[in-house]
C-alpha cells in the first residue's frame, strides 16, 4: 500500500496582519509547492474568511490586491459577513 504525500503549502513572507479603520485583517498568501500562482485569503477577527478565486502571478500582487480591496470596499464591508460575503452553511 502506497500513500501519496500531501503537497507542501508555501506561505509567503508577504502574509501579515494589517489594521484598517480600526479593524484587524489577517492577510494570508500561499501556494502549493512547485505550482505557479499565489492564493489570497483575508480573515477578519470575527472569523469571516474571504478567498479570491483567481491566482496571482506573485505574492506582492496578491498583497496589493488585498489592501486595495479592503480600502476600496471599506473595512466594515468585511465584518460579520458583510453584504459582499456569502456565508457557508454549518
Amino acid at each position: 500500500m502506497t500513500h501519496e504525500r500531501e503537497p507542501n503549502l508555501v506561505t509567503s513572507g508577504m502574509s501579515q496582519k494589517v489594521v484598517e479603520d480600526g479593524i484587524l485583517f489577517d492577510i494570508q498568501i500561499y501556494k502549493i509547492e512547485g505550482t505557479e500562482g499565489w492564493s489570497l485569503e483575508v480573515v477578519t477577527t470575527d472569523g469571516t474568511s474571504i478567498v479570491w478565486d483567481d491566482l496571482f502571478t506573485d505574492d506582492a500582487a496578491a498583497f496589493d490586491e488585498a489592501v486595495n480591496t479592503i480600502r476600496s470596499e471599506g473595512a466594515l464591508a468585511f465584518q460579520n459577513g458583510g453584504d459582499n460575503v456569502v456565508p457557508f452553511k454549518h
